[in-house]
């Protein structure tokens, strides 16, 4: 955030010869100027810089303003990095600019217009057309200012150059979003179509999908200085966290904060005058970066915020009232798939599962609640950080209210879900001798609590609670270690490490194919936090690498991201367009099914009671416990069986819309 003088010169051997090796695409560009890795010194400070080549007509045009404390003559070091390899290195004399005020150099303020200046047809063909094709390319030119007697350096100084291309694309998030939400939807339809098996696996494949890019969203999150492929690439998976722009939302989130006593910044407001960078290596954060004239350094989630255009002030309640939009587009789904539930109960229809499902008497209260908690469930890692995080800004004494809120009530909430989960759970090891007994063929439990363990084994339900101590430690570490970027990667290098070995050792999940997804996605996110390890620069590693790791990471996860895609779209078109979806995918290969009710009428579920209690095997040739190890049937079951509004347990792995399990409201089987 500093600069001096010579940065005209600077920037104009930089962007006359340095830019060859840059990229751009119809321009080439650079905004702001901040020390160095390592150069404390701030003999020279900038308020704003700013500087555009135009390759359309061969004009530069450069314009900065800032205070120069140095006195005396001077030369530059100029060199250009591109990927951390060092391209171009040129010394060169101000005085040789025909620019008297830096020769010598004189401590003033320094307060240039712009200035433009036509660039010849020489200099312009040295630069390669692929610098205007690569998108987020990393290309740094860094000054150094030396004194001519003695070459002591007095500064050090750097700018990134853009062109103003890059991956991050609104178009991308959307198609990502609509994909998600397409897959949650269809496992919904095709779990009340009778198909549960497919509609287990294609929730599974929907979330793992949405984790995944919640994972590189929160990479994005971290304040660690990230080269621009990364910082580009994380910021399209922002939306699953709740950055999303919308005018209308900044005007509620800026109105609210006022309200309630709070400030609202104004940092794109101050943009128009300082130079706001968005990476840097190390320094503190520049809150009031404006008042103090000086340039303003954003990084971890004040960055991603000002990268959607959204202010500092307004970043938490942009997720929070995005949370609140969503959970509203939903209960408005409900209500009209209620309403067309009610219509349809009166028609048949070429599904007699559900024509089953729909003669159900909806209890819209369990419908909502259980909606609630689904939703809870999905949203709780951007409640984690933006809650958290919320609470080391303070932007209001309300929002700071709303946000302790919000996070108590979800954990609470996820937690109350939990320990129901682990009640019936216990209960049905004492009577049954398995946890699968009650969790896998009680539709009461399958329906309200079934979001969290239906897609882990049956013996290895317990796994939600580690994934939720997982969620909820890694969304304190991103928000409340902000201004620690070297911690904050150690500590999340070591909780997926951890979290990576349990999943590949405990192999918790329902299926291989569902393990390997699973597995192969915690092993990227590991690789992920090494990758911020070194970009913090712990290791005080060369440039170069630096580049490399950037152009690896998005590599790596673009492939992985794509892979998860198909993944997604081929089981959302078995599911669709198959007349028995289920048949594409192996029985689960645990002992949930050994419980699932009879698909033949009441009489013969009492049968297959009774085969379970004597350990006889059933006709698919399923063997059952001995009867020393499971209860006989009781009035209840029985009484249970003979009330079932349909034949086989749906599966609702993540309804949106769950199925009636109050059987007291039940029509008896004809």
């Amino acid at each position: 955030m500093h600069l001096n003088g010579t940065c005209f010169g600077a920037l104009l051997l930089i962007l006359l010869q340095g830019l060859q090796l840059v990229e751009a695409e119809n321009l080439l560009q650079a905004s702001g100027l901040t020390q160095c890795s390592g150069s404390n010194s701030h003999q020279v400070t900038v308020n704003n810089f700013k500087a555009i080549f135009t390759p359309s007509n061969n004009s530069i045009s450069i314009d900065f303003d800032g205070f120069s404390e140095v006195a005396g003559d001077v030369f530059i070091d100029v060199d250009l990095l591109v990927y951390g390899y060092k391209a171009l290195t040129k010394t060169f004399d101000p005085c040789s600019l025909d620019l008297s005020v830096f020769c010598p150099m004189k401590a003033i303020e320094l307060e240039i217009p712009t200035i433009s200046q036509t660039l010849g047809d020489k200099v312009v063909s040295q630069i390669p057309s692929v610098a205007y094709t690569i998108p987020d390319i990393d290309a740094v030119i860094r000054l150094r200012l030396k004194y001519k007697n003695g070459g002591q350096q007095i500064t050090c100084l750097e700018t990134r150059i853009t062109n103003g291309k890059s991956v991050y694309q609104s178009g991308v998030a959307w198609a990502l979003a609509v994909i998600t939400g397409l897959g949650l939807v269809t496992s919904t339809v095709i779990s009340l179509l009778g198909h549960s098996n497919t509609a287990v696996h294609l929730a599974f494949r929907s979330l793992a999908f949405l984790g995944f890019i919640q994972a590189q969203a929160m990479v994005g999150m971290t304040s660690v200085r990230m080269p621009p492929f990364v910082q580009a690439w994380t910021q399209n998976m922002q939306w699953s966290l709740g950055i999303v722009r919308s005018n209308a939302l900044q005007t509620i989130a800026t109105w609210f904060q006022r309200a309630t006593g709070g400030t609202p910044s104004s940092i794109m407001l101050a943009s128009r005058t300082m130079s706001l960078v968005l990476q840097k290596r190390s320094g503190v954060l520049h809150r009031r970066a404006a008042e103090k004239g000086r340039q303003i350094i954003l990084r971890g989630i004040e960055r991603v915020g000002i990268r959607d255009s959204i202010e500092v002030s307004n970043i938490f309640m942009t997720g929070y009232l995005f949370f609140y939009f969503v959970t509203t587009i939903v209960i408005i789904c409900v209500g009209i798939f209620l309403l067309i539930r009610k219509v349809l109960a009166k028609k048949q229809t070429a599904y007699p599962k559900l024509n089953s499902a729909i003669g159900v008497a909806a209890d819209w209260k369990m419908i909502l609640r259980n909606t609630f908690f689904r939703l809870a469930c999905i949203g709780y890692p951007q409640m984690c950080i933006l809650c958290l995080w919320e609470l080391t800004r303070r932007d209001s004494a309300a929002e700071v209210v709303l946000a302790i809120t919000m996070w108590l009530v979800t954990t609470a909430v996820l937690a109350f879900a939990a320990f129901k989960v682990f009640q019936r759970a216990l209960r049905s090891k004492q009577q049954h001798n398995t946890a699968a007994y009650t969790l896998y063929s009680d539709p009461a439990t399958l329906n309200q609590w079934g979001f969290l363990y239906i897609y882990y084994r049956a013996p290895v339900y317990f796994f939600l609670v580690p994934s939720m101590v997982y969620t909820i430690v890694k969304g304190m570490v991103i928000a409340f270690a902000q201004p620690s970027p070297v911690a904050q990667s150690i500590v999340l290098l070591i909780l997926e490490l951890i979290m990576m070995l349990a999943t590949a050792i405990i192999k918790p999940f329902m299926s291989k194919a569902a393990n390997v997804v699973a597995i192969t996605a915690t092993v990227i996110t590991t690789l992920n936090t090494i990758f911020l390890l070194v970009f913090s620069d712990v290791f005080d590693q060369p440039d170069l690498m630096t580049g490399i790791l950037g152009v690896i990471f998005f590599i790596l996860n673009a492939v992985f991201t794509l892979i998860l895609l198909i993944y997604l779209l081929v089981g959302m078109f078995y599911a669709i367009f198959s007349k028995t979806p289920d048949t594409k995918y192996r029985p689960l290969a645990d002992d949930r099914n050994s419980f699932r009710w009879s698909r033949t009428p009441a009489t013969t579920e009492l049968s297959s009671l009774e085969k379970i209690a004597r350990g006889e095997e059933d006709t698919e040739g399923h063997s059952y416990p001995p009867r020393v190890a499971t209860a006989p049937p009781s009035d209840e079951d029985v009484s249970m069986a003979a009330r079932r509004p349909y034949n086989d347990v749906v599966d609702p792995s993540l309804p949106l819309f769950p199925t009636n399990t109050s059987y007291e409201r039940v029509r008896p089987l004809s």
